[in-house]
C-alpha cells in the first residue's frame, strides 16, 4: 500500500459506509485529502508530480518569483486545464493560495470534486447570457442554462453577486494575494475572441497607491492534452497512461497595475473596458506573434 492509500482505503472501508458519502474516484479522494492537509496549490503540484506531469516555465519568471505583492494572472483558456499548470508553478514559487475567477456553476462542480479546499480558491461570476429572466436564451450558454438551471439567477440577483466577486478579487490583490482570470470567460483562444470587462473592473477597484504593488502577469499555457492529463492523474502515475508529459507555461512582459492605468486616457480610467483594452493589447503583443507594441498603439487605444 503506497503513501496516501491508507486514507483512500479508509473512505472505501465498511466503516466509512456507516456515514453516507457520495462516491468519488480514488484520485479525487486523494487530491481532496491532500488539499485539506497541505492546501490546494501544494496538493496540485504533488498530484502533477505523481502523474509524471512537468510544467516547464519560460519568459519573465524572475520578476514574478521575486514579487511579494499581489499578482493578477491573465491567461488563455483553450484547453480547459491551464489553471492547473499555473497552480503547480505558483506552488513551486512558494505561494500557498490563489483565487480563480469562474462561472458560478463551476463552483458547484469544484465543491463536488474537492469540497471546501476547492471552493476556497474560486470566485464565481454570473454571466449576463445566463440571466434567468433574459429574453434571448438561445445563445452560447444555452447548454449550461439547461444543465445548471437550478443555479441560474435573475439579473437583479446575478449582478450584485458578480459585483461581490469583482470586489473580492480586488481585495485579494490588495492583500498581496494571487488572482487568475480568463478574460474571454469561456474555453476559447484569448488571442482571437473578445474580452469581457471583468479584468478591467478588478484593476479599477484598486486605489492609485494599491496599484503600485500589484503585478499584472499575462501567461500562455501550451501542450496541454486534456485526455492525457486527466488519464495520467486518474492513473496516479501508474501504467501506460502515466507516460511523462510536459506542459509549457510562458509568462509575457509584466506591468504593474499603475503602468497599465498610465496607458489609459485620463478621461477613460473609470471605464473598465478601456482598461481591458490596454491589457488585451499587452497580451496580443506577447502571444499572437505580432511585433512589440509601438508608441502609436497607445494613441490608438486612447481614441
Amino acid at each position: 500500500m503506497e503513501a496516501g492509500d491508507a486514507d483512500i482505503y479508509a473512505e472505501t472501508s465498511p466503516e466509512a459506509h456507516s456515514v453516507s458519502r457520495p462516491w468519488r474516484p480514488a484520485f479525487l479522494r486523494e487530491l481532496r485529502a491532500d488539499a485539506e492537509r497541505d492546501g490546494m496549490l501544494q496538493a496540485t503540484q504533488d498530484t502533477l508530480e505523481r502523474a509524471n506531469v512537468t510544467v516547464r516555465t519560460q519568459g519573465n519568471m524572475e520578476t514574478i518569483s521575486s514579487h511579494e505583492g499581489g499578482m493578477l494572472f491573465i491567461g488563455n483558456h483553450e484547453r480547459q486545464f491551464e489553471f492547473v499548470a499555473l497552480m503547480g508553478v505558483l506552488s513551486r514559487l512558494g505561494r500557498t493560495s490563489m483565487k480563480n475567477i469562474v462561472k458560478f456553476y463551476v463552483e458547484e462542480q469544484v465543491e463536488w470534486c474537492l469540497g471546501k479546499a476547492g471552493t476556497d480558491i474560486v470566485l464565481p461570476v454570473y454571466p449576463r447570457l445566463l440571466d434567468r429572466d433574459r429574453k434571448d436564451k438561445w445563445n452560447a450558454e444555452l447548454g449550461s442554462r439547461i444543465m445548471f438551471h437550478k443555479l441560474v439567477q435573475p439579473a437583479a440577483v446575478a449582478r450584485p453577486l458578480t459585483d461581490q466577486t469583482v470586489a473580492a478579487a480586488s481585495k485579494e490583490l490588495r492583500d498581496g494575494g494571487v488572482v487568475n482570470i480568463f478574460p474571454c470567460g469561456s474555453i476559447v483562444d484569448a488571442n482571437k475572441e473578445p474580452w469581457h470587462d471583468g479584468v478591467g473592473r478588478i484593476i479599477r477597484g484598486l486605489s492609485e497607491r494599491e496599484r503600485k504593488g500589484v503585478l499584472v502577469v499575462p501567461y500562455h499555457a501550451n501542450n496541454i492534452s486534456r485526455g492525457r492529463l486527466v488519464a495520467a492523474v486518474a492513473a496516479r502515475g501508474r501504467g501506460p497512461l502515466a507516460r511523462p508529459q510536459t506542459i509549457d507555461l510562458t509568462v509575457g512582459v509584466t506591468h504593474t497595475a499603475t503602468e497599465v492605468m498610465d496607458e489609459v486616457a485620463e478621461d477613460k480610467r473609470d471605464i473598465p473596458m478601456a482598461i481591458t483594452d490596454v491589457l488585451r493589447a499587452h497580451y496580443l503583443s506577447a502571444f499572437d506573434g505580432n511585433t512589440p507594441e509601438k508608441p502609436t498603439d497607445r494613441h490608438r487605444l486612447e481614441q
